[in-house]
């Protein structure tokens, strides 16, 4: 058995540490790269509840993160130092798609394969504790992480079309950061935009509460969003969510450019 314990302030910049963290942790573990992304998303979910609802952002509070490792699988405790948090009525029900926030508690139940909520006898705040069963894979391969930054764009026309292309990950920090460089295009103007995420390596229940906030922000301009290239794992989180019954989402970038040309002509 291996034991990990971690430590964070409670700022915004912690998040992608604590991600890093985890993911180095669970690497060492043995699992397949899907069941990998299924346990960081859950952890990030705990970790985001921790953050802003147990501790508000006070950077007096800290979040604590210990995982244990073995053989049956991994125990992730999330513990904050606030005075506890109202959870969620939701559970694996997203019933408000269009809602920016309130899925984190759901993602949490649907991923874990044991889950508890309890007070923390030694800080006073919540513990979030979750067990993920072992799935082996003799196949893995370690990957070397090269994404040491948060999430990065780059943008191109493609004719009336805004394109931009994300990679590295989508969470709460760079969900902010995103939906303030669509209302610049938006100020400028533009109002066709399409989202390719072909390198986006992790999406948590905050990045798509910020694509929810961005896609009604670009219908108040009379515009269309459109998504394309997911990564299955990056595709089945808007599948159990249900938000890809209201997200457009293309195989390619091609294909969704190609759907502008045809609404323009059609």
């Amino acid at each position: 058995m291996k034991e990990f314990k971690f430590k964070y302030r409670s700022l915004l910049e912690s998040e992608g540490v604590a991600y890093e963290d985890a993911k180095r942790t669970l690497q060492t573990a043995g699992f397949e790269s899907k069941r990998m992304f299924r346990i960081l998303l859950a952890i990030s979910e705990a970790f985001t509840n921790a953050l802003v609802h147990g501790n508000q952002f006070n950077s007096d509070k800290y979040v604590f993160v210990n995982i244990t490792v073995n053989d049956s699988g991994i125990t992730a405790d999330i513990i904050d130092e606030g005075v506890g948090f109202d959870t969620p009525g939701s559970s694996e029900r997203f019933d408000d798609l269009q809602a920016e926030s309130g899925r984190g508690m759901g993602l949490m139940k649907s991923i874990a394969d044991r889950f508890e909520l309890r007070k923390s006898p030694n800080t006073g705040g919540t513990v979030i504790s979750m067990f993920f069963a072992a799935v082996p894979d003799s196949n893995r391969q370690p990957k070397k992480d090269k994404m040491e930054e948060n999430m990065d764009t780059s943008k191109k026309d493609e004719g009336n079309v805004v394109v931009l292309s994300l990679s590295g990950r989508l969470d709460l920090g760079s969900g902010n950061k995103l939906k303030e460089e669509i209302k610049s295009i938006l100020a400028g103007g533009r109002n066709a935009i399409h989202l390719n995420l072909r390198n986006v390596e992790f999406v948590n229940s905050s990045g798509l509460g910020a694509l929810v906030s961005i896609m009604k922000e670009i219908r108040i301009h009379r515009g269309r969003l459109t998504l394309s290239d997911m990564a299955d794992y990056v595709r089945e989180i808007f599948d159990i969510t249900q938000l890809s019954h209201i997200f457009e989402i293309f195989a390619t970038e091609q294909e969704a450019i190609n759907s502008y040309t045809l609404v323009v002509n059609g």
